[in-house]
């Protein structure tokens, strides 16, 4: 494990590991490895790019996603630029920024993160501020001592023995040279773990929470409003005339292009069609208003099952006899008459 060796930017006496002592590839043989999947990176962007009809203002639309795009062509700029100059110092840095432009979970997981710094701000710099004093304190109440020489040498390595008692990494173990010598000396440390463990770091927790809570909400509501939006246009589309409304006729045609074009949506029989109108034909005028069509979204994601699918093995029996000799012998007369 402490093998030393060439890497792949030609760098000498490098550690290798965590290779475990072993590098599989040589130096040219990786970067012949990373322009191919540079390679592959760059005709699947190509391939984008056509979907989008050669257009720089469509594949580079605005908003969020041109944003990602636009980092992801300067990621792989820069890592075309390290396999030219054979200088691959930053290349991980780039290929862990390149992949994070295609894991959308782990996007929305760094603009949550962005989002509370601000929030958590003040916290945090109330728990440095607290570092800082029982630092100072520390180098000067035991100077001279076992315990300054080894934890409280100056104010940085005073602050460096508070943040490992915040992290308790090392407590109670880092106050026992001064708790042996003098037993008041816990107050110092207990009194600093009360403020910075079980009060700060819980305010630390509070506010991470809440930016969380924050965020979904947000998502929730930026989602509502695009839907809204996109409907709203879709109606618009819809209504040629300027109506303010739209047709039965317009709305079936709609589920059969659904049905037709679009495969990630489940296919709708004309039953199901007959019944999510209905479903969105509120009031029964057979004419669907904007705000009835908002409603189409939520209305697709129904399902249906036939009722006879819940049927028991006797009534599934009992309607074959039925319909074979036309007698109601197994229809019980308690139901007979409740039918009638």
């Amino acid at each position: 494990m402490a093998a030393t060796g060439k890497a792949a930017d030609g760098t000498e006496n490098v550690q290798l590991y965590p290779n475990a002592s072993s590098m599989w590839l040589t130096p040219r043989q990786s970067m012949y490895v990373e322009s191919v999947c540079l390679g592959f990176l760059i005709f699947f962007m190509i391939l984008q790019f056509g979907k989008e009809g050669m257009s720089f203002q469509r594949y580079f639309q605005p908003g969020y996603i041109r944003k990602i795009r636009s980092f992801r062509v300067v990621v792989i700029m820069s890592l075309l630029r390290g396999l030219w100059t054979r200088n691959t110092t930053y290349s991980p840095f780039f290929r862990l920024f390149l992949l994070g432009t295609y894991l959308k979970s782990f996007q929305k997981e760094v603009d949550s993160f962005i989002r509370l710094l601000p929030q958590a701000a003040t916290i945090l710099s109330m728990l440095l501020v607290l570092i800082i004093f029982y630092g100072w304190f520390g180098v000067v109440i035991f100077s001279d001592s076992e315990q300054g020489i080894r934890d409280f040498s100056n104010l940085i390595e005073g602050c460096w023995t508070m943040w490992i008692c915040v992290t308790t990494a090392n407590y109670p173990d880092v106050m026992m040279p001064s708790y042996n010598n003098n037993r008041l000396s816990a107050l110092f440390f207990v009194s600093y773990m009360a403020i910075s463990f079980f009060l700060i770091m819980n305010l630390i927790l509070a506010s991470v929470v809440n930016a969380y809570d924050g965020t979904i909400g947000r998502r929730k509501q930026v989602r509502s409003d695009i839907a809204q939006e996109s409907l709203t246009q879709a109606f618009e589309l819809m209504d040629t005339n300027k109506v303010g409304y739209i047709d039965r006729k317009s709305i079936m045609a709609l589920f059969l292009v659904l049905n037709e074009d679009f495969p990630e949506i489940r296919r709708l029989s004309e039953d199901e069609t007959k019944l999510l109108f209905g479903f969105l034909d509120k009031d029964g005028s057979s004419r669907i208003t904007l705000e009835e069509f908002q409603d189409f979204g939520n209305v697709l994601l129904l399902e249906f099952t036939s009722e006879a699918a819940y049927e028991t093995m006797v009534q599934l029996i009992c309607q074959e006899s039925l319909s074979q000799s036309g007698i109601d012998d197994c229809v019980p007369s308690s139901g007979r008459q409740g039918s009638s």
